[in-house]
C-alpha cells in the first residue's frame, strides 16, 4: 500500500504536512478504538489540537501588539517627520530613529513577524492534509483502495474518473497529471476520494458490473463523511439545509476577528495609520469572501475554517483576559533588562549602547524628553528617568494611562508634538 505517494511532496509545505498527517492519523485511529469513524469529527478535533499547539505564538504575537500600542506614538512622529523625504539619506534616517525605539524598549520587530512566518507553513500545510485525508490516513486509503484496483483492472483511467467529479480541485488535477507518467493506484485513490453523491451515481451508471462493489464503497464513504446529516464531500448548496456552513463559516469568522481585535485596538486605531486602515478593510472583507469560497469546495473544508474560526474566538478571549491583567510596563522594563544583558553578553558597554541609541534619536522625538536623560546612567535608571519626568501627566489623547508609565509618557510625546503643529 504507498500511501505517501499522493501525500504533498512541497519543499517546505511537504514536511510539515507529513507532520500534520501522522496527528491526524492517531487521532483516526484512537476513535476507531471507540467506535467512531466519522472524518466530521476527526477534521473538528484535529483543527483544535493544531491550533493549540499554535497557541505560544498566538501570545506572543498578541504581546507584540500591546507593546506596539506603547510604542507607535514615538513611531508615528518619526514616520510624520520623515513624509514627505523620499531621498535616500533621510529613508535611511528614517530607519535608524525607528530602530532606536525598538531597541530603547527591547523589543524586537522580527518579534511581530515571527509568530506569521511559522504558523503560515503550519496553516497551508494543514489545509493539504484536510483536501486529502485518503493520503494521510491508511484506514480510509483502505475504503478506497479495492474499488481503485478493480477500476484499474478494467481499463478505466484515472482522467476518465476524474470527469465524474465535477469540482475539479487540485488533489485530482495533479492526479490526472501525474496519472500520465505513473499509473499508481494511488491516484485512482486520490479522486474516489473526492467523490460526492452525484458522482458515485455517475461512476455506477457507467460501470454498471461494478455496481456491488461501488455501492459497498460509497455507503462507507457516506457514513464516514457523515456529518450532522451533511456529507462533507459535497458542495453547499443555496437551496439545502448545507448553507448553514458558508453562513456560520460568515459568522464565527467575524465574532473571531471582532473579539481578537478587541484585544489591540490601542494598537490598530492610531490616527494617520495606513497600516490600520488596510487591515480594517480586510477584516470587513475577508469573512463575505470566505462565505462565497464556502460553495465551490467541499462541506469539510468549510466546517475546517468553521472550528478554526470558533477556536480562535475561545483563544482570543483567553488571550485578552490574560493580557488584561498583565502590567505591560513592567514588562517593557523586562525586555529592557534582557537588552543590558545581551549587550554585557556580547562585550559591549550597555551605558555606551544606549548613549549611541540616544544620538540616533532627532529633536523632533527627544531634545525635550529624553536625549539629556539617556546619555546618563545605565539601562535600569533610564527607565525610571523615563517614568519620573512628567510625573504629573496621566492622560495621553483620549485614554488614561497608568501615572508616570512609559505608556503614558509616549503618548505625552505624540500630544506635545501635535500641540506644536
Amino acid at each position: 500500500m504507498n500511501v505517501i505517494l499522493t501525500t504533498y511532496q512541497g519543499a517546505i509545505l511537504g514536511p510539515v504536512a507529513k507532520v500534520l498527517g501522522y496527528i491526524l492519523q492517531a487521532l483516526y485511529s484512537l476513535l476507531s478504538n471507540f467506535g467512531i469513524e466519522n472524518t466530521g469529527i476527526c477534521i473538528i478535533l484535529f483543527t483544535f489540537i493544531v491550533n493549540a499547539l499554535m497557541l505560544p505564538m498566538q501570545i506572543k504575537q498578541q504581546k507584540f501588539s500591546k507593546m506596539s500600542a506603547i510604542m507607535n506614538p514615538e513611531i508615528q512622529e518619526i514616520q510624520k517627520k520623515y513624509k514627505n523625504k523620499k531621498d535616500q539619506e533621510s529613508q535611511q534616517k528614517m530607519s535608524l530613529e525607528t530602530q532606536a525605539v525598538y531597541q530603547k524598549y527591547g523589543v524586537s520587530p522580527a518579534s511581530g513577524c515571527l509568530p506569521m512566518l511559522i504558523t503560515f507553513p503550519i496553516l497551508f500545510a494543514l489545509y493539504r492534509v484536510i483536501y486529502n485525508i485518503p493520503a494521510y490516513v491508511p484506514q480510509i486509503y483502505d475504503i478506497y483502495s479495492g474499488l481503485a484496483e478493480q477500476i484499474q483492472a478494467a481499463g478505466i483511467t484515472v482522467e476518465q474518473l476524474s470527469d465524474m467529479v465535477m469540482a475539479k480541485t487540485y488533489v485530482i488535477t495533479d492526479a490526472v497529471r501525474s496519472a500520465t507518467e505513473s499509473n499508481d493506484l494511488s491516484y485512482y485513490v486520490d479522486v474516489l476520494g473526492q467523490f460526492n453523491e452525484l458522482a458515485w451515481k455517475e461512476l455506477m451508471k457507467s460501470y454498471p458490473d461494478l455496481e456491488s462493489v461501488i455501492t459497498n464503497v460509497s455507503n462507507t464513504s457516506k457514513h464516514i463523511n457523515s456529518f450532522l446529516g451533511l456529507n462533507i464531500a459535497d458542495n453547499p448548496g443555496i437551496k439545502s439545509v448545507s448553507i448553514i456552513i458558508p453562513v456560520l463559516s460568515v459568522i464565527t469568522q467575524i465574532l473571531s476577528i471582532k473579539i481578537s481585535m478587541a484585544g489591540t485596538k490601542d494598537t490598530m486605531n492610531q490616527n494617520n495609520n495606513p497600516t490600520a486602515a488596510s487591515m480594517k478593510m480586510m477584516n470587513n472583507v475577508m469573512p463575505i469572501i470566505t462565505g462565497l469560497m464556502c460553495f465551490m469546495f467541499p462541506i469539510g473544508v468549510g466546517i475546517y475554517w468553521i472550528a478554526g474560526n470558533i477556536f480562535r474566538i475561545f483563544q482570543s478571549l483567553g488571550i485578552n483576559l490574560y493580557f488584561k491583567n498583565m502590567d505591560m510596563d513592567a514588562e517593557l522594563e523586562k525586555n529592557i533588562e534582557k537588552a543590558k544583558r545581551r549587550y554585557e553578553k556580547m562585550g559591549v558597554d550597555p551605558n555606551k549602547a544606549m548613549q549611541e541609541i540616544a544620538k540616533k534619536r532627532t529633536s523632533t522625538i527627544s531634545t525635550n524628553t529624553t536625549d539629556s536623560k539617556n546619555t546618563k546612567g545605565d539601562i535600569s535608571k533610564n527607565v525610571n528617568s523615563v517614568k519620573n519626568s512628567k510625573s504629573n501627566y496621566k492622560t495621553g489623547g483620549n485614554k488614561k494611562y497608568k501615572e508616570g508609565s512609559i505608556a503614558s509618557y509616549a503618548n505625552m510625546m505624540a500630544r506635545d508634538s501635535n500641540d506644536k503643529n
